[in-house]
């Protein structure tokens, strides 16, 4: 009786980011959002970026009255999440790609994309509470806008970046310069508003260093590190 010969074994390909279907169409909603509320309010969006640099002081985004608004400033929030969820879930990709098959792509996104909603929701009491406590209430409404705005523009300057990691295939290390830079850039110009905000004269250094350490730098590195532990037990 005749066999055939056996062939070779194929190899998997390699997981590409670009081939994923879950991906690219988050990307896509991405550039939809920025597109589609750039289109109606540019001019908005300016001026508060504007007013954030020269630290000048105007009406809330969350004055009442501005409801269209406000739904524009969450629907752009939430792209930021989704973009640093990314960032995260191309770290997994890159490092565990063992988790990868344990667990549906769509469910790891999505928990990444919900936990760091969930981490500025939490942010923003926490800086809430400690502003009405120590600081006099305009103070507090400037610091929670230009933190918002912070976030605003952060994935707005991450999206190019994204999607340049997406589809040229840069190398992982300049990839971590790219997304690295751009939060270090954002974590230094919240500082500087802190300080432009809370501690103008110089004596406030000490007490601005132990609040942004305390408020901000701490809660990242412990976001940070409790994604990695998670991931690793995981795997």
């Amino acid at each position: 009786m005749n066999t055939l010969p056996e062939g070779m074994i194929g190899e998997p390909l390699p997981y590409l980011l670009h081939t994923d279907w879950i991906v690219t169409a988050l990307m896509f909603l991405c550039v939809l959002t920025v597109t589609y509320v750039f289109s109606r309010e540019k001019k908005y969006l300016l001026q508060q970026l504007k007013t954030f640099l020269i630290n000048r002081k105007r009406s809330s985004m969350f004055d009442e009255g501005n409801t269209i608004d406000m739904r524009y400033i969450l629907l752009l929030i939430f792209h930021t999440c989704v973009l640093l969820g990314f960032c995260a879930y191309y770290h997994v990709s890159n490092n565990m790609p063992s988790l990868l098959e344990k667990i549906p792509h769509i469910l790891l996104l999505g928990s990444f994309v919900t936990t760091l909603g969930c981490f500025f929701f939490i942010k923003w009491i926490l800086y809430s509470f400690v502003n009405w406590v120590f600081f006099q209430k305009e103070s507090n409404s400037n610091w929670i806008i230009s933190y918002f705005n912070l976030i605003i523009w952060l994935g707005i300057f991450l999206l190019p970046i994204i999607l340049v990691i997406i589809y040229f295939d840069i190398s992982s290390q300049n990839t971590l310069y790219l997304i690295g830079s751009s939060i270090l850039i954002a974590k230094i110009a919240l500082f500087w508003k802190c300080f432009r905000n809370f501690f103008a004269k110089i004596y406030g250094a000490l007490h601005l260093i132990l609040y942004f350490c305390a408020l901000e730098i701490l809660p990242d590195l412990i976001l940070w590190k409790g994604i990695e532990l998670v991931s690793n037990n995981l795997t």
